[in-house]
């Protein structure tokens, strides 16, 4: 691995195109990019640039010939990888719920519960949640919800968490064991519908 904050002067090095991500570089492909080619071709190096808070890819300039299959879909700017991208978004999206969104969620969903008139539910759940349970049942919710989520190269937010509590709360009253460890919300979350609005 480099560590630089510019490539340029390595004369025989040859900076990949959309791979650099990073701060001021949140393009999804670009780390899906970084990610494929990097595990794929073992004679590509990283780069990363300390003070600008990004990394790259680059690649000997006698060994570009070896990437000919993608290198015009790295100059047109575009994913190498469609199954990178897909499972790139898989792993921001549940990071995000279950570093943020599923933590709010168990503080407050006994209180949302009673707030709303539903003791039975609110005492069900109460110390009895399960965060797994929680993660699985607020993507689930999420994937059917709008305005959709957002992801870049740096992580994901949800902009409807209102609306989706508020979904939440309203399938919890009716089955409370959907967050205490018992039967999923529908199977698992419908990442086909995550992947439709993300992926076009």
């Amino acid at each position: 691995m480099h560590e630089t904050d510019s490539i340029a002067g390595a004369e025989s090095w040859i900076e990949l195109p959309t791979t650099r991500w990073g701060h001021r570089h949140r393009e999804l492909n670009a780390r899906a990019n970084f990610e494929h080619l990097e595990k794929l071709y073992p004679f590509v190096q990283r780069v990363l640039a300390v003070r600008g808070q990004w990394r790259c890819l680059i690649v000997r300039d006698v060994d570009l010939w070896r990437l000919d299959d993608v290198i015009d879909v790295l100059e047109d700017g575009e994913s190498a990888s469609q199954a990178t991208v897909t499972a790139l978004l898989r792993r921001l999206l549940r990071q995000q719920v279950e570093q943020v969104e599923a933590a709010e969620v168990i503080e407050d969903l006994p209180d949302l519960l009673t707030d709303a008139g539903y003791d039975d539910a609110a005492r069900t759940v109460a110390g009895s949640l399960d965060e797994e349970a929680v993660v699985r049942a607020y993507l689930t919710i999420a994937a059917d919800t709008s305005p959709w989520p957002v992801v870049d190269a740096l992580g994901a937010r949800f902009p409807a968490h209102r609306v989706v509590v508020e979904r939440l709360v309203e399938a919890v009253r009716q089955r409370p064991e959907l967050v205490s460890g018992g039967a999923p919300l529908g199977g698992a979350p419908s990442w086909q519908t995550y992947e439709g609005w993300l992926l076009g």
